[in-house]
């Protein structure tokens, strides 16, 4: 390591040098904890760009490049999110692995996928904010891969080669992104081996490899921290980007209803606790207000003596009120060891990182019934939130920013 310096809270920069390659690289380690910190992917609008084109427009700290993809159109090869929305015309396959992303609470949760997992977007758990796809793996495990393809062209992980790489710890609180210089005097590349073996050694988990060649480049605070191989920067399809600061905030509001939303008979004494910890008893009017949400799947647990236990999670987006009112059945809770399920957590993606990081449904959410709930509240808007948009905004606009 030749250098290290501390950018931005929760953004560790480092440089590398092997001078027996030779080759050099730039490391960045990103706390995935911090409230203060997100990760995005491309969405199809900004797609050919180049990374620093795109670290701009997102007043983004980092970026990296993404997937490999085709020329013609700039299409990943795999299985593209970004701004919750999927790309049109990407799909996973059984030799790319692929990273999905979300936020939980106030931090992010990314987790690796093998390729001999298949992915399709109903896979992806609730509030997936983000996806990006790579080959191959490099780390599986925290154990480096025992082979690679040294016939792949799209790799040419046997030859020493520009690389760009994100890896992620086991726990899930650490991700890095790695790009090494190639095809030039002072840095002539790695091979996916030696940069799997790097990667190891810092302690990943889960590793994967981005494109590499001409289009691995890294952008930190505004400027190229490599040099790509081409001289200057090459348009790709999507990228990774890692923006510190206050993330515009959103409010959750809505009402807590016995029998119905349309028909709604409001409940006071009800404790409606968000997923953040934040607690707050519905007075006569029913009503719920939480101001300073972070944008993401943000889950409610609703209780009231006599209804049964209700969790729902709705989509919370920056700068705006949105609605996810609840109806509470009356009866009793079942025992507790078949209660109600948690909200996504950070130990269900951690366990999936360590049994490789498999699908599964870990958004945790229950079947929510009617009224919208989380799994009605996704990427796609239901009717419901139409109509309670109309049917509930002047009720609610006059309660901004207060709580109940």
């Amino acid at each position: 390591m030749t250098s290290q310096s501390d950018p931005h809270p929760g953004i560790h920069l480092e440089r590398w040098t092997d001078s027996a390659i030779p080759a050099k690289l730039v490391l960045v380690r990103v706390d995935l904890t911090s409230a203060e910190i997100g990760v995005y992917a491309t969405k199809e609008a900004d797609k050919g760009i180049t990374t620093s084109a795109y670290a701009s427009r997102m007043t983004a700290q980092v970026a990296i490049n993404g997937d490999a993809f085709a020329a013609l159109d700039y299409t990943p090869r795999g299985l593209a999110l970004g701004d919750s929305t999927m790309w049109t015309n990407t799909a996973d396959s059984n030799v790319l692995p692929l990273m999905h992303l979300r936020r939980v609470g106030e931090r992010t949760v990314a987790t690796i996928v093998p390729p001999e997992i298949v992915v399709t977007a109903a896979d992806l758990p609730d509030g997936t904010q983000a996806s990006i796809s790579g080959r191959p793996l490099l780390v599986r495990a925290g154990t480096v891969a025992p082979q690679f393809d040294c016939a792949d062209p799209v790799t040419l992980s046997c030859q020493r080669a520009p690389r760009s790489a994100v890896a992620l710890s086991a726990d899930g609180n650490t991700m890095w992104l790695v790009t090494v210089d190639g095809w030039q005097s002072g840095s002539i590349g790695m091979t996916s081996a030696e940069l799997a073996t790097f990667l190891d050694a810092r302690g990943a988990h889960m590793a994967m490899a981005l494109d590499g060649g001409s289009s691995a480049t890294m952008v930190v605070d505004g400027t190229l921290a490599t040099m790509p191989s081409d001289g200057v920067e090459r348009r790709v399809a999507n990228h990774l980007a890692i923006r510190y600061g206050a993330l515009p905030k959103g409010e959750l509001v809505g009402l807590v209803c016995a029998g119905s939303i349309t028909n709604c008979t409001r409940l006071s004494g009800a404790v409606v606790t968000l997923d953040d910890g934040r607690m707050q008893t519905t007075a006569s009017d029913g009503f719920y207000d939480f101001t300073g949400v972070t944008p993401r799947l943000a889950c409610l647990t609703v209780k009231k003596t006599g209804y049964k236990t209700k969790q729902q999670c709705a989509i919370v987006e920056s700068s705006t009120q949105n609605f996810n009112s609840v109806v509470l059945e009356p009866g009793m809770d079942p025992p507790v060891d078949a209660g109600v399920p948690d909200a996504p957590s950070v130990e269900d993606d951690a366990a999936m990182q360590a049994d490789d990081g498999g699908i599964g449904t870990d958004g945790g959410n229950p079947d929510m019934g009617g009224g919208g709930g989380c799994c009605d509240a996704g990427r796609d808007r239901p009717p419901i939130a139409i109509v309670l948009g109309v049917a509930l905004g002047w009720m609610l606009r006059r309660r901004r920013g207060t709580n109940v």
